[in-house]
């Protein structure tokens, strides 16, 4: 199964380049263009959204695991009142 979704994933991306293989001209603070293939502008734009989106996703998930440690802590604090309250009440 794995290898006949890499073979349409393969082909989609081939037909995707295949159709947007034209040169565009890019103009990098400059007058003077620079001329890129079209697919790759695609691609390089693309890496770059993924790269942003993966290093605010690596500052949320630390975020989230200090906000865990410190849930984890009052749990374990909670509990811990939590047994020494029931022996308490065995005791009666």
């Amino acid at each position: 199964m794995k290898i006949v979704i890499t073979i349409i994933i393969t082909s989609v991306v081939v037909l995707f380049a295949m159709q947007n293989f034209d040169h565009i001209p890019i103009y990098f603070f400059s007058s003077t263009p620079v001329n890129i293939r079209l697919f790759f502008v695609i691609c390089f734009s693309g890496v770059i959204g993924w790269m942003i989106r993966y290093i605010t996703g690596i500052q949320r998930e630390e975020a989230l695991k200090k906000r865990f440690k410190v849930l984890l802590a009052e749990n374990k604090a909670l509990r811990a009142g939590a047994v020494t309250r029931l022996d308490e009440e065995d005791e009666f």
